[in-house]
C-alpha cells in the first residue's frame, strides 16, 4: 500500500466519522434518546424503561432502578480518548509529567491524523500541538 493510499484511507475515514456523528446528532435531536446516569445503559424511544437491572451497585437507594437522563452523542457513540502528543519538532514523545498540558483526541481521530487526515475544527479545542516542557526557571510563570 502506498503512502497516498493510506492517506485517502484516512480521510475518507475520518469524512464517515464526522458524517457518523452529525447524522446521530441530528437523529437524536427528532427520537428521545435517555441514558442511565450511573451506568452505560441507553434507551432509545419512549422514556426509559423500570426494569430493576441496573448495573451500578453503589447506588442500591433506587432499588437497582436506572436514573434515566438526556443522552449525548458520546453517550450512542463513546469514543475512547487517546492523548494527542505529536512534537512537530523532535519527533520524540513528549515528557509524561507535562501530561496536563497535552490534549486528548478520539482514537479514532487521532488515528486518522496520524495518516495523514485534516482533522476538523471541531476538535481544535482539544488538540496540543504546541505543547513545550517549561524550564526550570519558567515553571512558576506557569498557570
Amino acid at each position: 500500500m502506498q503512502c497516498n493510499d493510506v492517506q485517502a484511507i484516512a480521510v475518507r475515514g475520518m469524512e464517515a466519522w464526522e458524517r457518523v456523528r452529525s447524522g446521530a446528532s441530528k437523529l437524536m435531536q427528532k427520537y428521545a434518546v435517555q441514558t442511565c446516569g450511573y451506568c452505560p445503559e441507553v434507551q432509545v424511544g419512549p422514556k426509559g424503561h423500570r426494569v430493576r437491572n441496573c448495573q451500578a451497585f453503589k447506588h442500591q437507594m433506587r432499588d437497582g432502578q436506572h436514573a434515566w437522563q438526556e443522552a449525548t452523542v458520546d453517550d450512542l457513540i463513546p469514543p475512547v480518548y487517546v492523548w494527542h502528543v505529536r512534537d512537530h519538532k523532535s519527533g520524540r514523545p513528549l515528557v509524561n509529567r507535562s501530561k496536563k498540558y497535552y490534549g486528548m483526541l478520539p482514537a479514532a481521530v487521532e488515528l486518522f491524523s496520524q495518516a495523514g487526515a485534516k482533522v476538523s475544527d471541531n476538535y481544535a479545542g482539544v488538540m496540543r500541538e504546541d505543547v513545550a516542557v517549561p524550564e526550570v526557571d519558567e515553571e512558576r510563570w506557569v498557570v
